[in-house]
């Protein structure tokens, strides 16, 4: 891998921790019952190694009677899943630090940031969107989402921002009409997951991860991203 990809992946790597953090201290106030303990089991799963557990937990049902015996013979320790508040306060305690690394991603994604003039909330939105994309939606929990109204609450919660800027970004749709986030239905509907709301375009995260040697390049870049994403559609 050579060097500029590989702080790409940190970037990626750090900022998609971010989001699972903070979608792992909200979801006691999404989800109850069989769901919030099933992707909270899930999470706790996934973020094994940010929670400072020495190993992956395997909990009781996880895997098949015949699997339950390691390499030396003797049955697998089970863990006892956390409790829904507690693993949202542990999620909550992994902090918002700065990525380590300066990557091709952030210089990117900050000047388009300039050049269209995004809000805080945009910023936020499309770069996690571009992280979910490149990680899969299947690593995010299972968050419905009512409807549109609902989903910009569920938006300004997850992204800590007003939610009438969310209200505001949505309505205008200008990241889904630039070709940067996908997600909405051929009769304008927003998807009914969480998950969905969170999806770049593959084109968008294509372009994004090269090297551009000046703003106009960066831009000549977009727009070709987006004349070619009008003529797939």
């Amino acid at each position: 891998m050579t060097q500029l990809a590989s702080c790409n992946a940190i970037f990626r790597r750090h900022h998609m921790g971010r989001l699972l953090g903070r979608m792992g201290a909200l979801l006691p106030l999404w989800l109850n019952g069989p769901e919030l303990t099933r992707e909270c089991r899930d999470l706790e799963q996934l973020c094994w190694r940010d929670l400072g557990n020495a190993q992956q937990p395997i909990f009781d049902g996880d895997l098949p009677a015949f699997l339950m015996l390691g390499a030396d013979g003797q049955p697998h320790s089970l863990s006892i899943p956390t409790a829904p508040a507690e693993l949202a306060i542990r999620m909550d305690a992994l902090g918002s630090s700065p990525p380590p690394v300066r990557s091709l991603i952030s210089t990117n994604l900050d000047k388009l940031a300039l050049l269209l003039n995004f809000t805080p909330f945009e910023s936020q939105w499309l770069l996690w969107s571009y992280c979910v994309t490149r990680f899969g939606r299947a690593i995010l929990p299972v968050i419905p989402t009512r409807e549109t109204t609902h989903g910009c609450e569920v938006l300004a919660l997850l992204c800590e921002m007003p939610v009438d800027a969310v209200q505001e970004a949505v309505a205008s749709r200008r990241l889904h009409t630039w070709g940067f986030l996908d997600g909405i239905s051929t009769d304008g509907e927003m998807p009914s997951l969480l998950s969905g709301w969170l999806s770049a375009t593959d084109q968008f995260a294509d372009w994004i991860e090269q090297p551009y040697s000046s703003d106009s390049d960066l831009l000549t870049a977009l727009c070709q991203a987006q004349v070619s994403l009008t003529a797939f559609r």
